[in-house]
């Protein structure tokens, strides 16, 4: 039987919804433990032991400045409200430091913009305030930390000339550090560890690595902060080795010439399972020259679907656009940690008036959170079948050539590769439609080879929470609509 997709949810839900109603994946949301509960898994290969909440991080980054409706801290409630409701829970903020976002004074210092107070251990404890916020919410928080050097007129250069190398790169209008002495190593890591310990945050983005500081200041300090028994994370801006000091790399995907992608968009043009399978564009620097543009042989990888960076060579703004199908088919139903810029979710308005085209400029306009709301309620949809299956959507073998995703085969070979998420007896079969009409589709079960095995199942459209079939079908037969995707669930009956 052929069972039409109801484009969905989306359409069910346009004019009934008042302002603010709709799907609350805040419930779903995994809970915060203490650092002493939390289990350290280590793994082969040159990644450090992760915390085990790692692999359930939905990551969606924040600029203060522009996302809150205040300008500063004091109205980011509103903010973690909206990412538990989508059901996010882990918030890089960009950097809070003194001074110019990614040009400032030094990460021993707080922004008084932000925190909107004079003295220093009134910020500190503003952020603090924040943190907590987030950790009710059981969302984590990690702040972006600049590696490159200081802005021109912070002090610290007057201090410490001997800790620089130099005049930064033109545009970043600063002074760059000098890895090289020791001295300044040793004071990075404490200044990284005392952020931990005086905020309660939950690790860092480390804008520019592996280059600039390397791996070592990093590593001590989170060396030390374990000491301390604090159990952290460190994400890398650019695709590293990971030398036992980062858990994953914003960057992920490697183009020639050791160029990032800065868009997320990449299993738009390729086939999604081949390139998993064969580590393809999941490359990596050491931080000393040396350069892959394959791998995929470490545990963890992101994708990253926009970032402040994203917007700033093509003018294109958001990644997804308000596309299902780049959302949720290129990013939350496949086997990465998902990180995207604020705004994506519902497709915030992007105005190529802004600074150098960077996406953090860009003011988040929550009026229009609730124009796009159809949009948004999909992606939440798309979330919560994600944090409701977490046996398969968080299954993370050591190396993720070995994710738990195939190929599946339907009627329409010439569109993106339609592929399976599976383990325990059950598959999520994840089937876009990124033609120009809708399609009727006929999906192939490969029973053996997600594990099923010879029994009955039952067939559920998760999308639209309907049962669609059981028994031995040998196929999912369903319509689904131009620039739409379906999501099946195949599953042992219940006896």
């Amino acid at each position: 039987m052929l069972h039409k997709m109801l484009l969905p949810l989306a359409l069910l839900l346009a004019g009934t919804a008042v302002p603010g109603a709709g799907i609350d994946n805040s419930d779903l949301i995994p809970a915060i433990l203490p650092d002493s509960e939390v289990r350290l898994e280590a793994v082969p290969g040159r990644s450090p032991a992760s915390p085990d909440w790692v692999k359930s991080l939905i990551i969606v980054e924040v600029n203060v400045e522009t996302a809150s409706p205040t300008g500063n801290f004091s109205g980011m409630e509103k903010v973690l409200d909206h990412l538990a409701e989508t059901g996010v829970n882990g918030i890089w903020l960009t950097p809070i430091n003194e001074g110019v976002q990614y040009g400032n004074n030094g990460v021993h210092t707080l922004n008084r913009a932000l925190t909107n107070r004079d003295k220093a251990e009134e910020r500190w404890a503003v952020v603090k305030q924040f943190v907590d916020a987030a950790h009710r919410r059981n969302i984590r928080v990690f702040v972006d930390v600049v590696s490159w050097g200081v802005t021109k007129t912070a002090p610290l250069y007057k201090e410490k000339p001997e800790w620089f190398s130099g005049p930064a790169h033109p545009a970043w209008q600063g002074w760059d550090w000098n890895w090289k002495n020791p001295e300044l190593n040793e004071w990075f890591a404490s200044r990284l560890v005392d952020f931990i310990l005086l905020t309660g945050a939950d690790g860092f983005r480390a804008d520019c690595a592996p280059f600039s500081a390397g791996y070592g200041p990093y590593r001590t300090a989170r060396e030390r902060l374990l000491s301390f028994g604090r159990k952290i994370i460190l994400f890398g801006e650019n695709g590293s080795t990971r030398e036992k000091t980062f858990d994953f790399d914003q960057n992920a995907f490697m183009l020639p010439h050791k160029k990032p992608r800065m868009r997320g968009d990449v299993f738009m043009e390729k086939n999604i399972v081949d390139m998993i399978k064969n580590g393809e564009e999941l490359g990596w620097f050491d931080g000393r020259g040396a350069f892959s543009e394959n791998g995929g042989n470490e545990r963890f990888y992101a994708l990253t679907l926009s970032s402040h960076d994203s917007a700033h060579s093509d003018k294109r703004g958001y990644t997804a656009a308000g596309n299902p199908i780049t959302f949720g088919y290129g990013m939350i139903f496949a086997p990465f940690i998902p990180i995207w810029y604020i705004g994506e979710e519902w497709n915030n308005p992007y105005s190529r008036q802004i600074p150098s085209y960077w996406l953090w400029a860009n003011r988040i306009d929550w009026r229009k959170r609730e124009e796009n709301r159809d949009f948004y309620e999909l992606v939440k949809r798309m979330i919560r079948i994600r944090r409701q299956y977490p046996e398969i959507f968080e299954e993370f073998p050591a190396s993720h050539r070995n994710a738990n995703i195939l190929k599946v085969q339907t009627n329409h070979p010439e569109l993106l590769q339609a592929y399976a998420r599976y383990r325990n007896r059950s598959a999520i079969f994840v089937v876009p439609n990124n033609g120009t009409e809708t399609a009727k589709f006929r999906i192939t079960i490969p029973y053996r080879e997600t594990g099923i095995g010879d029994t009955d199942v039952t067939v559920t459209d998760l999308l639209n929470e309907k049962q669609l079939d059981s028994g031995r079908p040998e196929a999912i037969e369903a319509e689904i609509p131009a620039g739409m995707l379906g999501v099946y669930l195949v599953t042992m009956q219940k006896k």
